[in-house]
């Protein structure tokens, strides 16, 4: 997992891997607030698709931990606030829905501990396929988010 702001160098990412600095290329050359939600963009065909989302976060106990297996998620708070929660795959306990491969994703049963990242405009996280997270829960109260996922393939 990593956490930053847009604001940063983003030419550091170059290093992990270089579909991860050209998805970053794609978003600071975007006015993200004016992407509607609800598209799927391909932003390099199938090996990196932005998701534009727009939800109301809720209480953590409404989401389950979730993993990828061919996708790193790099998740980028557009407006609002949201808590990630994020535990290492190792530490989940229990598979509660098995994997899809159609959607490239798992749900695991609640882990004892996980830590929360809390994430406001212009903070991303990258997710790897050994991060459990669950998105979407909220920091205070419930609010309106504006979120970008660029799905970058392993």
């Amino acid at each position: 997992m990593i956490l930053d702001n847009l604001n940063t160098t983003l030419a550091d990412y170059g290093g992990i891997n270089p579909k991860i600095a050209r998805a970053m290329e794609w978003l600071k050359s975007r006015d993200l607030a004016a992407i509607e939600p609800g598209q799927v963009i391909a932003v390099e065909g199938d090996r990196i698709k932005a998701q534009v989302q727009s939800y109301t976060t809720q209480e953590p106990g409404a989401a389950r931990f979730e993993a990828h297996r061919l996708f790193i998620d790099v998740q980028i708070i557009v407006s609002g606030r949201e808590t990630i929660l994020w535990a290492p795959l190792a530490r989940l306990p229990r598979i509660h829905t098995p994997y899809d491969y159609e959607k490239d994703i798992l749900f695991f049963e609640e882990p004892g501990w996980s830590v929360p990242v809390r994430m406001e405009a212009g903070d991303f996280l990258i997710l790897f396929p050994s991060d459990g997270h669950k998105p979407r829960c909220l920091v205070e109260r419930p609010e309106e988010v504006g979120k970008i996922v660029l799905k970058v393939s392993v």
